[in-house]
């Protein structure tokens, strides 16, 4: 990898630019099940405008002078994603001259100024090696001379990194450039590692090389055991490492490139951050999503994360694409090869995940793949004849090309979230946009039309099965058991709303139920249908009912229940203390005129740890969704229709595919 040094007019100006920058939520990223993926960002800039989009990424990997030019800005972006892991960019075996000329308080004029001249790689006339042109090789064996303080480069950058980096307290870990498994690779001469005036073979000058890089290695991580340590250069110090990483992917064949990829894979440290770098070649190529998938694939389907830029005289862009958007959940197969030789290890392999499956087609010919079942192609504006969200059971793939496809949301997928047994669910995210193809939420085990929510009430590890149907709520444990109780008495017989979530301090869940009639009352009871609390929520004498839902508005720990009026009264909504007292204001969702009531709904939908509070436009009315704050504060809306509804729109809000955030489910709209 290539390091491009800074222009010290353009540092002095950017180190003069404003500060701040307005915070976003958390990433989209790994953690959450998203496709994992790194960016090398190493460009001298670090622009507060760029900030938001660069903590879009989970692993963000800088020079390591960025600690002395932008140091709030580094906490900026941890602050902005706060899962993100944030890597100081080290070469293992080289400086460069540009360095020495940097301003003393950077890291690495710092160890330019500590650099001796033992420790210089060397032909056996005394030339001095280099990498590239004006970057001099540093010999990291055991074998050269040690310098005047009795250290070898080896013992003294595991030093450096502990003491001048890593203590700066900004950075998770270090990035180690060209941690190759020989010199023979990148030494253009004959070198003389041991000073003795005779050239080395290459068989012994690898060999050194790698049980000196293996100490170093081996060092650093004694030094600070919680860091974590990525050397790009290949497998050969996998089990040294959290993870090797592999710039250039496919460099010359991706056959025994991607072998080696999966061998590191299992065995570096964990957490494994083991990585492939696509690039451009160096050419401006963003539009490029063939290749893009291709390495995304294959990264996906080998179990690693993922980079993809311009080159190594690039290593600074802000390029995202659409899947990297794409939750596809944890992995739930090893990788299999689907059609192609196995020798070779070269054909279409593939990879199945919680919500989805990565296809890869290494070949040099289109491939038609047969699927298991109907999968949803992802929705995207990039490249649409390939991310149309059409439905599929078999896709072709063009030479050296890759898809990610989602499984068919189900209605099991929606925990912790009410919904109308048998309704058609429409998917959209909290900007409105809609994330993947609806479906129709039937539950077989229970009726059509009722209020149903799959949640884990008694805490044993199972999803237990509540329905309200006809003035009585039944639930199904997963044991097998079934408890029924009448939460209005043995007299009623309507509809109620109900919402499932912890009001209290105890292990256990409870069912916060909405009468549909009069009074407007909400009842909070045990999991197993003790009455824990009361309340009317609006005038007793309205015959709209209400709806319920519940969850953690300010991100404080407790749950707070939102109440939405029912038909016939106006789209009020008012925010109660799961005990019935007033905890927040009330407010209208919709314009007051409207009389067709409102539904509610809660839940994160922008990663925030904040729930919002959803609201569904009610009968008579235009269908529409608003997202609110615990304030009253609209912050998106949603218009789905041109025409009024005679029923209105039910609202739900669930992490469906599991990557951080609530979808919003809105039933009640035509299915197709």
């Amino acid at each position: 990898m290539r390091w491009r040094g800074p222009i010290i007019l353009g540092l002095i100006l950017s180190l003069l630019a404003p500060a701040t920058v307005p915070v976003v939520v958390r990433a989209a990223n790994g953690i959450h099940g998203s496709p994992p993926v790194i960016n090398l960002y190493l460009g001298w800039q670090l622009r507060n405008e760029d900030l938001v989009k660069l903590a879009k990424w989970d692993v963000v990997v800088l020079d390591a002078d960025q600690q002395a030019r932008y140091p709030n800005r580094l906490r900026k972006l941890r602050e902005l994603n706060p899962s993100i892991k944030l890597l100081a960019y080290v070469p293992s075996e080289e400086i460069a001259s540009a360095r020495f000329t940097e301003p003393v308080n950077y890291p690495f004029a710092k160890m330019a100024s500590q650099i001796q001249d033992a420790w210089y790689v060397r032909g056996t006339r005394g030339n001095r090696a280099e990498f590239w042109p004006g970057s001099a090789l540093l010999n990291v064996t055991n074998e050269g001379p040690a310098g005047p303080t009795g250290e070898r480069w080896n013992e003294f950058l595991p030093r450096f990194i502990h003491q001048d980096i890593l203590s700066s307290g900004l950075w998770d870990g270090i990035f180690l450039d060209n941690t190759f498994s020989g010199i023979s690779y990148f030494a253009r001469s004959p070198v003389d590692l041991d000073r003795n005036g005779i050239a080395d073979t290459k068989t012994a000058e690898n060999a050194a090389w790698r049980a000196g890089m293996k100490k170093m290695l081996r060092t650093i991580h004694a030094d600070d055991p919680k860091a974590i340590i990525m050397g790009n250069g290949g497998a050969v110090y996998a089990s040294d490492l959290n993870g090797a990483f592999f710039e250039h992917f496919p460099s010359w064949s991706w056959g025994p490139n991607w072998k080696e990829f999966r061998n590191a894979v299992t065995k570096s440290r964990s957490p494994n951050l083991t990585g492939l770098n696509v690039n451009t070649d160096n050419y401006d190529r963003q539009n490029d999503y063939q290749l893009m998938r291709y390495g995304l694939t294959s990264a996906l389907v080998g179990g690693g994360w993922y980079s993809f830029d311009r080159g190594d005289w690039g290593h600074d862009v802000l390029w995202w694409y659409d899947e990297y958007n794409t939750a596809l959940g944890a992995s739930r197969s090893a990788p299999r090869l689907i059609q192609g030789a196995k020798r070779s290890g070269v054909g279409v392999w593939g990879r199945d995940f919680a919500h989805g499956l990565a296809l890869v087609n290494s070949t040099d010919a289109k491939q038609h793949v047969r699927l298991s079942g109907v999968y949803e192609k992802i929705r995207g504006s990039q490249d649409p004849s390939i991310n149309t969200g059409a439905l599929v059971t078999s896709v072709e793939l063009q030479p050296h090309d890759g898809v990610l496809l989602l499984r068919q949301s189900s209605p099991q997928e929606i925990q912790n979230a009410s919904f109308i047994n048998g309704s058609f669910m429409h998917v959209y995210d909290g900007t409105g946009k809609q994330k993947q193809n609806g479906f129709f939420a039937q539950l077989t085990d229970a009726p059509s039309g009722a209020e149903v929510e799959l949640a884990d009430l008694d805490r044993d590890g199972r999803n237990d099965l509540v329905i309200a149907k006809n003035g009585i709520i039944t639930i199904h444990y997963s044991n097998g058991k079934r408890r029924s109780f009448h939460p209005f008495g043995l007299k009623y017989t309507g509809e109620m709303f109900i919402a499932i979530q912890n009001t209290n301090r105890d292990p256990a869940l409870e069912i916060v139920v909405g009468r549909v009639g009069t009074p407007p009352e909400v009842r909070v009871f045990s999991a197993y249908g003790k009455l824990l609390a009361h309340w009317s929520a609006y005038n007793p004498a309205f015959a709209g009912g209400v709806h319920v839902a519940i969850g953690d508005l300010n991100g404080d720990g407790l749950r707070e229940i939102v109440t939405g009026a029912g038909p016939s009264g106006g789209p009020h909504i008012r925010i109660w203390k799961t005990d019935g007292k007033v905890w927040g204001g009330s407010f209208f969702a919709f314009p007051s005129s409207e009389t067709g009531g409102v539904s509610v709904a809660v839940g994160d939908v922008d990663g925030d740890g904040k729930d919002e509070i959803i609201a569904g436009s009610g009968a008579g009315t235009i269908p529409r969704v608003r997202i609110f704050d615990f304030r009253g504060t609209m912050k998106a809306e949603i218009t789905l229709g041109t025409k009024p509804l005679p029923f209105g729109i039910h609202v739900a809000a669930s992490d469906i595919n599991g990557d951080g955030r609530a979808e919003i489910l809105v039933s009640g709209l035509s299915a197709f």
